[in-house]
């Protein structure tokens, strides 16, 4: 029962910091956490606690769901088939007829082809009489050489509901398309924030032909897409290696940084240049772009975003509540409202989060020293050796009473 007592009251002393909640007014409420938090989280995210002192000095646990607002993608694949081939003095045209109309927007080429650089133009219609212009000189290309593998053969529309489709390729050669996807991509998006970049530097390294852009957050926060703005006119296509910093040693010569890869990809000019990839907790970044034998890119700055996480949290008494956090060795928390969650309200008030408070842990040497003392030992040892011989005479003389 003592070990019970004093676990109840020491909750809040295994975490390093604290911060004031306000405005618990209703049963459910949202909580967006402070960039200041994650650089203080295991990376796991299993070390934040929402507790609650009542009047009486009693420790609540409030249950919660970690909500990360990210992007909801559904993919409808779509089937047709080329009905028509044909050719005139402006390039090659393919038919595609589609088993119903249906609402796509976007047509995957499959090409046998290689190091090609088309333009490319895209009809609709309902009955082959009367044809809309949807994309005009719609740019394809595929680069495969010793220095580069890059293909793009995607066309992406505004959605459109049409039965069939022409493309019209403007090329002097007949083009080898073996196969095209159709799709319908939905996207539902999800809340981004975004993020400033506090430090930014570009290095040349000509010796392996590279440029390094090193820059870093305010805070370690969590990111997931990068986009890097690029002002060069020309069109390029660079292999580009995306890192973040995992951690640094100190040594006499200064600081060795580890950085992993958190995404390989390809700079183009053809792209909008935004990379999408895990959610990843960190504040300094680098990005390689291999050059090769090309001129290095003017490369301006770097847009920076990450999803919205916030708790989602069931409050149940009057109390004082406090989110706590930093405890490298806590477990992930099992709460039933995980198993319930089409029963939380869908529009919730979000509640103040206050500064930030280091939680200053209770000195124990009184305690330690309590069961040093040679004294308490002994007493303690004497009353566990008089119980144990009380229960036993008890029991010799139930056995000779049953006897």
């Amino acid at each position: 029962m003592l070990l019970i007592s004093w676990s109840a009251t020491a909750q809040l002393s295994d975490f390093t910091y604290e911060r004031s909640l306000t405005g618990v007014s209703e049963d459910w409420h949202s909580i967006a956490l402070p960039d200041q938090v994650y650089g203080k989280l295991k990376p796991s995210l299993d070390d934040l606690r929402i507790y609650g002192i009542t009047e009486n000095l009693d420790t609540t646990e409030v249950p919660y769901i970690l909500k990360v607002n990210d992007e909801k993608f559904a993919i409808r694949k779509h089937f047709g088939q080329i009905i028509n081939k044909s050719r005139s003095d402006a390039g090659f045209y393919y038919t595609v007829e589609l088993n119903q109309p249906s609402q796509i927007n976007s047509l995957k080429l499959k090409f046998t082809d290689s190091n090609f650089d088309w333009k490319v133009n895209l009809e609709g219609s309902l009955n082959q009489q009367e044809w809309f212009t949807i994309l005009e000189n719609s740019r394809i290309l595929d680069i495969q050489n010793a220095s580069t593998e890059y293909s793009f053969t995607d066309l992406n529309f505004p959605t459109s509901n049409y039965h069939y489709y022409r493309i019209l390729i403007k090329s002097n050669k007949q083009p080898t398309l073996s196969s095209i996807d159709i799709f319908l991509e939905e996207k539902t998006e999800g809340v981004l924030l975004d993020y400033d970049v506090v430090k930014w530097n570009i290095k040349e390294n000509n010796q392996i032909k590279t440029s390094e852009i090193e820059f870093e957050l305010e805070n370690p926060v969590p990111v997931n897409s990068l986009k890097i703005n690029v002002a060069t006119t020309y069109d390029y296509f660079r292999p580009v290696s995306i890192q973040y910093l995992i951690d640094s040693v100190k040594t006499e010569k200064g600081y060795l940084y580890n950085y992993t890869t958190i995404k390989r990809t390809t700079l183009s000019s053809l792209e909008e240049n935004q990379f999408d990839f895990k959610n990843t907790i960190a504040s300094k970044f680098k990005i390689i772009v291999y050059n090769g034998d090309n001129q290095s890119l003017d490369i301006k700055s770097v847009d920076v975003k990450g999803f919205k996480y916030e708790l989602i949290a069931r409050f149940m008494d009057s109390a004082n509540y406090k989110l706590v956090y930093g405890n490298k060795s806590a477990r992930q928390p099992h709460y039933d409202i995980h198993n319930f969650k089409n029963n939380i309200p869908v529009n919730l008030k979000a509640l103040e989060v206050g500064t930030e408070n280091q939680i200053i842990a209770k000195d124990t040497p009184s305690s330690t020293a309590l069961f040093e003392n040679e004294f308490w030992l002994w007493a303690i040892m004497g009353i566990i050796i008089v119980l144990l011989g009380g229960f036993t005479y008890k029991m010799l003389g139930n056995d000779k009473a049953s006897g």
